[in-house]
């Protein structure tokens, strides 16, 4: 399986030698062009079940139908270009955990109903990721889960352990 294209283009009398990434999941089954990140060149490619059929073929004087996810130069000391570098890769687009807010899901509640310690907001007293050794008062730390679980345990969805 090829998940690469290694850029061997001559530029300025020197190879390239740029490897450029494709995201697995998005060449799965994929025909078209890409760039290469670091001297433009233009390559065909044709990828069915994620192994390459077709390419990488040179199409010079042609525009790329889209950019590598990411590039680096093994041999230049591992410069690289990050995903979403304006003109050299395209930004990694997935779906965020949260269903497209942006931010990641925090656990409040344990498997068996019961309140989690490292939930936000936290007070500054809490240390790192509400460190309470020995004393720890859920109604303190986070009144909302607190509210909430007095919900739950009212209409019993805590668990017995």
């Amino acid at each position: 399986m090829c998940d690469i294209i290694w850029c061997k283009n001559k530029v300025d009398g020197k190879d390239c030698d740029t490897i450029n990434y494709l995201d697995p999941y998005y060449f799965w089954n994929w025909e078209g062009t890409i760039g290469c990140a670091e001297c433009g060149t233009v390559y065909y490619i044709h990828m069915i079940n994620g192994f390459m059929y077709k390419g990488p073929e040179e199409r010079p004087g042609e525009k790329p139908d889209i950019l590598p996810l990411y590039a680096d130069k093994p041999y230049d000391g591992y410069s690289n270009y990050r995903p979403g570098v304006e003109g050299r890769t395209r930004p990694y687009e997935c779906k965020p955990r949260s269903w497209l807010t942006g931010t990641a899901d925090m656990c409040k509640f344990s498997i068996r109903g019961r309140p989690m310690r490292g939930w936000r907001p936290q007070p500054p007293s809490a240390g790192l990721a509400g460190q309470f050794p020995f004393n720890w008062d859920i109604q303190k730390l986070s009144p909302e889960v607190w509210e909430e679980y007095q919900q739950k345990l009212a209409a019993g969805e805590v668990k017995d352990w």
